[in-house]
Parts: structure tokens; C-alpha cells; sequence
């Protein structure tokens, strides 16, 4: 099975629709749907899986407002925002097609950012990235980067899916 074939047109890279990989390339759109549902918007923390306990600052007196809160809410925590819209950014260029653009804001990300609790969405979206541009063995070095630091991901086995077709 091949893998889709790059066509720049206008800055923009594609994959091309043939009958030689359309497996392939159902398999990767199947899998990338997965993987965005697992990705925080501006609003969440980082972790899907996160119970979060609500609270009230204030006094219940009738001249002061209560102030509802989330502990553990990071709309507002600066850090996790910046990692958060570089993250959105890589993950937009690939839903885009931009599989080139993606691979650098990825690597990007993964450079800045490394500690992350999003680093395993992003080796997982460059791998992507990568097996859509034909870079078969960057692809399986970056996906089986993700399943050794991640044994436990709720990804574990699209990404084990994904070894398995590149192979």
C-alpha cells in the first residue's frame, strides 16, 4: 500500500485521492477524528479526564456578588493558553491539508512546549502529519516515540493501528 503523495498548490499541501491508498487515507481521517476529540478547547485544562470541583468566593450577603470559580480552570492561566493556541494552530494547518505547516508548528510545539501535558496530541499529530506527506519512517519513529512515552493513552491502539499500516 502507498502512501498519499504531496501536491503543493498555492502554499498548501494536499493529499491526493487515489484508489492506491484510499485505505490509508480512511484509516488516517478515521484516526484523526479519535484524536481531536481527546484535545482541550481554550476553555478545558489539558486533561480530558479531569474532575474539577466547583466553588463560590464571596459572602452570601445581598451588596456583594458570589464568584462562581473552577478549581483547576485554566481559561485563565496564561501558560497553558500560549501551549494551548500553538497546539490549535498545528492541529488547524492539518485539518487544513497543510501537512508541512503542520510537521513545523508541531515540532514547534513540541520544542517550546515539551513538558506539556498536550506533548503526546502533538507527537501523535505529527506522526500524522508526516505519514500523510509519504515520510513513512519519520511517521513510525514519531508514533512509536508516542506509544513508549504513552503506553496508557486512551490513543494507544489508533496509534498501534497506525504502526500497522505503515509498516
Amino acid at each position: 500500500m502507498t502512501l498519499a503523495s504531496p501536491v503543493n498548490a498555492q502554499d498548501a499541501t494536499t493529499l491526493v485521492e487515489n484508489s492506491s491508498h484510499s485505505a490509508l487515507t480512511g484509516l488516517f481521517r478515521s484516526v484523526w477524528a479519535h484524536f481531536k476529540s481527546f484535545n482541550p478547547s481554550q476553555q478545558e485544562s489539558a486533561n480530558p479526564e479531569a474532575v474539577y470541583n466547583a466553588g463560590i468566593r464571596g459572602a452570601e450577603a445581598t451588596d456583594s456578588l458570589l464568584q462562581p470559580y473552577w478549581k483547576g480552570d485554566l481559561s485563565r492561566d496564561q501558560q497553558f493558553q500560549a501551549e494551548l493556541q500553538n497546539f490549535n494552530l498545528a492541529q488547524t494547518r492539518l485539518d487544513q491539508g497543510q501537512l508541512q505547516a503542520a510537521v513545523r508548528l508541531f515540532d514547534d510545539f513540541l520544542q517550546k512546549f515539551g513538558q506539556s501535558a498536550l506533548r503526546p496530541n502533538a507527537l501523535f499529530g505529527k506522526s500524522i502529519s508526516l505519514a500523510g506527506l509519504g515520510k513513512t519512517e519519520q511517521s513510525l519513529a514519531t508514533i512509536r516515540q508516542f506509544v513508549e512515552e504513552n503506553p496508557r493513552h486512551p490513543l494507544i491502539k489508533d496509534a498501534k493501528l497506525v504502526i500497522d499500516e505503515l509498516q
